[in-house]
């Protein structure tokens, strides 16, 4: 039998692309923002803003199990659960600013899943631009 001949598979290959699967509506979901650098160097870095849907917020409270209390920039206080596979890479503590995406359609206004948590340098660019007051 010829090698040619053979038929190849046409099994579909496992696994996916990530960047087929990104969202491109056109919308900016970060900015660049200019820093000056500890060797006084002016430094840029990325400030990913809050998608459709997402509630910037304070992290309250520390409630264990996962969870946390969050007091959103819409005046609610959530309970915001970090989801599986943030839970041994993202470490939050009082007062960082997060982002947290509501359970719509569920408990929008009680419970929320955590999306990002911003650095310190990030959560000043935020507050001095509007985007959430820090108290």
């Amino acid at each position: 039998m010829n090698i040619l001949s053979q038929k190849k598979s046409t099994k579909p290959k496992k696994g996916g692309n990530r960047r087929r699967k990104r969202r491109d509506d056109g919308a900016v979901y970060s900015k660049a923002i200019p820093i000056t650098g500890p060797t006084g160097q002016t430094e840029y870095i990325r400030v990913r803003m809050p998608k459709t849907g997402e509630k910037l917020g304070i992290v309250t409270q520390i409630l264990g199990a996962d969870r946390l209390q969050v007091r959103c920039n819409d005046g609610l206080t959530r309970v915001v659960r970090i989801p599986g596979k943030y839970r041994k890479r993202l470490w939050c503590r009082q007062n960082d600013i997060v982002s947290v995406m509501p359970w719509y359609g569920l408990q929008e206004d009680t419970r929320a899943d955590l999306v990002y948590r911003y650095n310190h340098n990030q959560a000043n660019w935020l507050e001095k631009n509007g985007y959430i007051k820090l108290d």
